[in-house]
């Protein structure tokens, strides 16, 4: 599918960090806000980084989420030029593949993934915050799940992490306002990688097939049809990035087809 992001994202030039910048969602958002003459800095794992082609002209940082060190070496790099930041969007995230019950998750699996997914997102914001308060107009922009409202069995640990985003990016809005505002959007299914376990933390998780086996039934549980791509990720991103939802801050966009209308 192919839109046009022009019209209701942020101001031509703008100076954005996408955390999680390599994956399937975070390469369609980079080469819009290229095309759109953005400045983009991403930030995701060397791994990510190495097997994804660069889009020509974006700045890459390779970080580590579940590490606080990696974390504070990447904010210092951006802070050390001084400039101001005008978005932050945090996409960083994984799920355990395969599917488990809580009861067998193990504890250093469960502290990974709350590192990566909530703990990563926490520092990201402290540490850019700054850079933020400097801009005219700044945005955060955290990408969470329909998950973290209907859960489903075997991914509870990775709904509990993304509930915890959606509080987090809400202490951010109210803590912040009205300087900076911070809001989320929360997909179902998307047509990426994700779906077998993600890109770039663990080279065995390449397994899809819990998802096709159930695509029928959850694809006829969309009022819309189908499942979604990254494009239809990437507009409302844009959106809550820009001028035009200025009035917007500690709310939930969510994009699941109508499969959820909370």
């Amino acid at each position: 599918m192919t839109l046009d992001y022009s019209t209701l994202g942020p101001t031509s030039g703008s100076r954005l960090v996408i955390a999680g910048g390599s994956g399937g969602i975070g390469r369609e958002l980079v080469r819009a806000c290229k095309a759109l003459q953005h400045e983009v800095v991403v930030l995701d794992l060397e791994a990510s980084i190495a097997d994804n082609a660069r889009e020509e002209g974006v700045e890459y940082i390779a970080f580590d989420g579940a590490s606080s060190a990696s974390i504070t070496d990447a904010t210092q790099q951006l802070t050390a030029g001084g400039k101001h930041l005008d978005g932050f969007v945090f996409l960083s995230g994984f799920p355990l593949m395969p599917r488990r019950p809580l009861s067998e998750v193990a504890v250093e699996q469960w502290d990974e993934l709350m590192a990566v997914n909530l703990r990563s997102a926490y520092l990201l914001s402290a540490g850019l915050l700054p850079l933020l308060k400097r801009a005219d107009a700044p945005a955060i922009v955290t990408v969470a799940s329909s998950l973290g409202y209907q859960v489903m069995p075997g991914m509870g640990a990775y709904a509990t992490s993304k509930g915890g985003l959606v509080s987090l990016t809400k202490a951010l809005a109210m803590e912040n306002a009205p300087k900076v505002r911070a809001n989320v959007v929360a997909p179902g299914a998307v047509e990426t990688n994700f779906l077998a376990g993600g890109t770039g933390r663990d080279a065995s998780a390449s397994d899809r097939s819990w998802f096709d086996q159930m695509s029928d039934k959850y694809v006829a549980s969309i009022p819309l049809g189908r499942v979604a791509e990254p494009s239809d990720i990437v507009g409302p991103i844009l959106f809550l990035l820009g001028p035009n939802s200025s009035y917007m801050t500690g709310q939930v966009l969510h994009l699941n087809g109508g499969r959820f209308t909370p």
